[in-house]
């Protein structure tokens, strides 16, 4: 009877606890806390206000263990879940911390260039504005130290005096050194050696011009332009006007030579540079014992006579100054050796035809300028009365004649004195031919040294072919891959680069290589310092027409840039894909994918250059850095994979 007592109350329960679990199973399903509880409720109510089963489990009991297993279950596949979640996106915030310490590393260094570079911008206005006056603030300062209301009088003679000092001290920075002297950057090398030799003539050498100043450098260019006037209107003069009054010709003469006369004080008041110390040498005891002992004092006080014969010892001094102006126009070598040359070649010519017109004159009478004997070529010719451009004409057509040995003006010299002055002119032009063909066979070895080595390395590769017996279609190879290699300049490019600094290295590099590289899609967010190393690990190769580059199927370990060429793709089935040109890539994903064979064949339509870039170089490069080279594998496989679904399609 009490087994039947509560029948209803028993189903009642049952049903409870059936409706209690699958509220939870419910809510734990659809993450729903509410279900959860209600379910649970349920139970312990059911446990609570009903009495046990007979055997004394209850169902409530049965399903409770099932409910706890199930929940146990539940929570240990979310909380998988949530840890694998929570480690990618853990990973993911460390990449994106790797990036960003990265990037503001990159902006720190920027940072630190910008303001270096800020503080020597501000170091170069500072060593411009060197003793520079501020006129309109003297001005205020005297205005107001003086009285409220000056008079205009005291206004107009203050700023007179100011506009006069600063004209003072631009003529006074006229005979300083200065930054923009060549001169003063070749021996000092540096703006802050120039402030402090600057300094050191203001505090101890006002008295002396700076041998590196503007003064001195437009001096010389006035003494070279001075010297050469005089070196042809002295001979000129003493043989073409010297049956006439010529004032003018004579005043320029005398000029040029006071300008030379009164180049005896500059020098006297202008430092020197001591080769030996490596310093400028401004005491004045010091430059007056060098210019009497060592320099050309004498030559310089006879040359300045007003003679005309005297001032030929000018000239070396006159290539002293030639060699100045050359250091300051930065003038090549070469340059300056033909300019040498065919300078002395004019006035060589220009003085042996005023002489080849004044010998006869001179011989027929000493005092005064008379028409010249009958046994003269002069009179010969029948010149005497002619106009002095005629004159000078057929004298210097007579000098150059002479001087080649060409003969093609007929002239028969009839007395000793035409005769002494044809022999010297023979001699001397003889010398000087000689002397201009071995200068320019030195320059031709000079200039095309590089043509003389391609040339003579074209005939010692032609020998060795001949004594290898190759065939006719290899040595045509051979001789193509050369002059694509060298361009018909034969050079040792692993010599001039050693020799090279490692800057000057790196932009020659950088400049071949950079657009090449910047091209490839997973190298665009390489920081710049990696990709000049990927730059700088670049090899350089020759393909010829039908080479094969890459075949496919075959294991890849490197990558090429195509600097030049055109190569063609083909299929593992020979089929043609496409053409690369210049600028394109091809092999990139041998350098992320380990042990990954080639996918189709690479040939080469036409002579190409090609830059490898081997996978072991890239590896060691970039592995430093696993951040980036997990997202450089990633692209790469990425591309990859939709290059084959292309390619199955």
């Amino acid at each position: 009877m009490q087994r039947d007592r509560y029948p209803k109350a028993t189903f009642f329960r049952v049903i409870v606890e059936y409706v209690g679990v699958n509220w939870a199973a419910v809510g734990c399903q659809m993450g729903c806390m509410g279900g959860v509880g209600l379910g649970v409720l349920s139970v312990r109510l059911a446990q609570c206000q009903l009495p046990d089963s007979e055997n004394g489990v209850s169902a409530c009991d049965v399903i409770g263990v099932d409910l706890s297993e199930y929940f146990n279950e539940i929570r240990g596949r979310n909380s998988a879940k949530l840890n694998r979640e929570g480690r990618s996106l853990l990973q993911e915030k460390d990449r994106q911390r790797g990036r960003e310490r990265e990037r503001e590393r990159e902006r720190r260094t920027d940072r630190q260039t910008d303001r270096q570079r800020e503080k020597e911008r501000k170091r170069q206005r500072a060593l411009e504005t060197l003793d520079a006056q501020d006129v309109e603030h003297e001005l205020l300062q005297v205005l107001a130290t003086t009285s409220k209301h000056p008079s205009p009088a005291l206004m107009r003679n203050r700023i007179r005096y100011l506009y006069l000092q600063k004209l003072f001290d631009n003529v006074r920075n006229f005979f300083m050194i200065s930054s923009t002297n060549p001169n003063a950057q070749r021996y000092l090398r540096s703006n802050i050696a120039i402030l402090q030799e600057k300094r050191r003539q203001i505090e101890n050498y006002k008295n002396i011009i700076h041998p590196f100043s503007n003064f001195r450098h437009y001096w010389d260019i006035s003494l070279i332009i001075g010297i050469t006037i005089i070196l042809f209107i002295t001979p000129y003069q003493a043989a073409f006007g010297i049956t006439q009054e010529t004032l003018v010709p004579t005043f320029i003469k005398n000029f040029l030579l006071l300008l030379c006369c009164g180049d005896i004080f500059v020098n006297i008041s202008t430092g020197y540079y001591d080769n030996r110390q490596s310093i400028v040498e401004m005491k004045q005891k010091k430059i007056f014992k060098r210019y009497m002992k060592h320099s050309t004092f004498f030559p310089d006080l006879f040359g300045s006579f007003p003679t005309d014969v005297i001032f030929v010892y000018m000239w070396n001094e006159y290539k002293a100054y030639i060699n100045k102006l050359v250091f300051a126009k930065r003038m090549t070598g070469s340059y300056y050796q033909w300019f040498i040359i065919f300078f002395w070649l004019i006035i060589f010519l220009h003085w042996l035809t005023c002489i080849f017109w004044l010998v006869p004159i001179a011989t027929t009478s000493m005092k005064q300028p008379v028409y010249p004997r009958a046994d003269s070529w002069i009179h010969y010719t029948d010149f005497w009365y002619k106009s002095k451009e005629k004159q000078y004409f057929y004298s210097l057509l007579l000098t150059i004649g002479n001087c080649l040995r060409s003969g093609f003006l007929k002239n028969d010299q009839r007395n000793l004195p035409d005769l002494y002055v044809v022999i010297i002119a023979q001699i001397m032009g003889a010398l000087f031919s000689c002397y201009i063909i071995a200068k320019l066979m030195e320059y031709m070895q000079g200039t095309q040294s590089s043509k003389f080595r391609y040339q003579s390395a074209i005939c010692q590769l032609k020998q060795y072919m001949k004594h290898k017996q190759l065939p006719r279609h290899i040595q045509y190879r051979i001789i193509n891959y050369y002059e694509f290699r060298f361009q018909r300049l034969y050079f040792r490019e692993s010599s001039i680069m050693y020799k090279l600094s490692l800057q000057l290295r790196q932009e020659i590099i950088m400049h071949s290589c950079r657009k090449l590289v910047e091209n490839v899609n997973f190298f665009h967010n390489l920081p710049f310092s990696i990709l000049n190393r990927i730059i700088a690990l670049l090899k350089s190769e020759i393909f010829l027409t039908n080479d094969v580059i890459v075949r496919a199927n075959e294991l890849g370990n490197c990558m090429y840039f195509i600097g030049s060429g055109t190569v063609a793709v083909y299929t593992t089935f020979g089929k043609e894909i496409c053409h690369l040109e210049d600028g394109a890539y091809f092999g990139e994903i041998a350098l992320v994918m380990e042990e990954k064979c080639r996918v189709a064949s690479v040939v080469a339509v036409e002579i190409c250059e090609l830059y490898r870039l081997d996978r072991a170089d890239f590896i060691r490069t970039i592995l430093p850095y696993p951040i980036l080279w997990d997202h450089i594998k990633k692209t790469a496989t990425e591309r990859h994979e939709r290059t084959m679904i292309l390619e199955a399609q």
